[in-house]
C-alpha cells in the first residue's frame, strides 16, 4: 500500500503543478520597458537656419523621434487592449524599417 500512496501523492503534486502553471493570464506580452521612457526631442544645431544640410538632418531627426514615439504609444495601446481595456482605438503594428 505505501507504493500506491506514493504514486497517488506524486500524481497529485504533478497535477497541482500543471494547474498552477496554467493560471497565468493569456494576455499579450509586455511591451518593452523603453516605451515608458520619454525620449527628449532632438535639439536643433546652431547652423540649422544657415545650412540646408543641417536643416535636413534636423528634420530627419525630429521625424524619426516622432515616429518612434507614436510606435511606442501604439505598442502600449495594443497591450492594454489585449488586457481588456475598453474604448481603445489602436493603430496597427508598424513593421520594422530595414537598415
Amino acid at each position: 500500500m505505501p507504493l500506491k500512496r506514493f504514486l497517488t501523492a506524486s500524481l497529485m503534486i504533478a497535477s497541482l503543478g500543471a494547474a498552477v502553471a496554467s493560471c497565468e493570464t493569456p494576455a499579450a506580452a509586455f511591451p518593452p520597458a523603453t516605451d515608458l521612457i520619454v525620449q527628449p526631442k532632438p535639439v536643433p544645431p546652431d547652423d540649422v537656419l544657415t545650412s540646408r544640410i543641417a536643416g535636413e538632418r534636423y528634420d530627419n531627426a525630429v521625424e524619426a523621434w516622432g515616429e518612434e514615439g507614436w510606435a511606442a504609444v501604439g505598442r502600449l495601446c495594443r497591450f492594454f487592449d489585449a488586457m481588456g481595456m475598453e474604448r481603445l482605438s489602436c493603430p496597427p503594428p508598424v513593421p520594422p524599417r530595414p537598415g
